[in-house]
């Protein structure tokens, strides 16, 4: 991706912090938390561009068309709320109230469900498993790279948000790299947003990366299909690096 982030900034106190994710980008409001550590632009007069905060890394070509019929059926809804699914640390814990403060400015409820479908276990899916091995990703401290599947429903969405990754190697959060794979052509009424740039009509099998640490993003489906995903979080080997250097959608990876 053409931005390059400066990578030794100080974390601020998420305390001082009255809300986590800006719910307007005017630099007049109050700075969140992760606004204040982003270096994206927050300009709606500027129109992103693909390769900008989030690059299509190639497409896969192959006969998994069964396994992610499979994945729609079985993964399981997540009967939370959005802000709370996935925290791993007590730091992440304390700015529970300031997610849920953003969500409620909005007049939305915190607690409904909005995120996905899901499931982690994708051991009876051995071509989406060789799928995501496919990209050299590395796991924390030794273990194996945390992976799972999104079946976005009709309906579902995520508001706009910025992801906090930095614990996952705080000495080298450079090396952190969040990339996702699309198991379905793209329907009307899917769509991501990074940044202001929509990013739609992609192929099965396309895997794009973005700038976790900078660029505000979300994610609906307004068609009446489901939308299945894998994503893939973990550190960058030197395969992951050669694939991101090189990748565009013109790639084609065969399995």
């Amino acid at each position: 991706m053409i931005h390059k982030t400066n990578w030794q900034k100080t974390l601020q106190d998420p305390l001082k912090f009255k809300s986590n994710s800006n719910q307007s980008w005017s630099v007049q409001n109050q700075w969140d938390w992760t606004v204040a550590h982003s270096e994206y632009h927050f300009d709606d007069t500027i129109q992103d561009q693909e390769g900008e905060w989030f690059k299509v890394l190639g497409r896969f070509e192959g006969d998994f068309k069964e396994e992610s019929d499979r994945l729609i059926k079985e993964s399981k809804t997540v009967w939370v709320s959005p802000v709370q699914y996935s925290y791993k640390n007590e730091d992440e814990v304390t700015m529970l109230e300031q997610e849920e403060y953003d969500i409620a400015q909005g007049d939305d409820d915190p607690n409904r469900v909005i995120l996905t479908n899901m499931t982690d276990d994708l051991t009876d899916y051995p071509m989406l498993t060789k799928m995501n091995n496919s990209f050299g990703v590395l796991g924390e401290y030794d273990g194996p790279f945390k992976s799972k599947s999104h079946v976005q429903l009709p309906g579902q969405m995520f508001n706009l948000h910025i992801d906090k990754l930095w614990e996952i190697c705080e000495e080298d959060p450079e090396q952190i790299c969040r990339i996702t794979i699309l198991l379905e052509d793209w329907r009307p009424g899917q769509f991501y947003m990074y940044g202001n740039y929509i990013y739609e009509r992609w192929k099965a099998g396309e895997a794009h990366i973005f700038d976790w640490a900078n660029v505000p993003h979300a994610t609906a489906n307004a068609s009446n299909y489901p939308r299945p995903t894998l994503q893939i979080t973990g550190l960058k080997s030197d395969l992951t690096r050669e694939i991101i250097e090189n990748g565009s959608s013109d790639v084609i990876w065969k399995i």
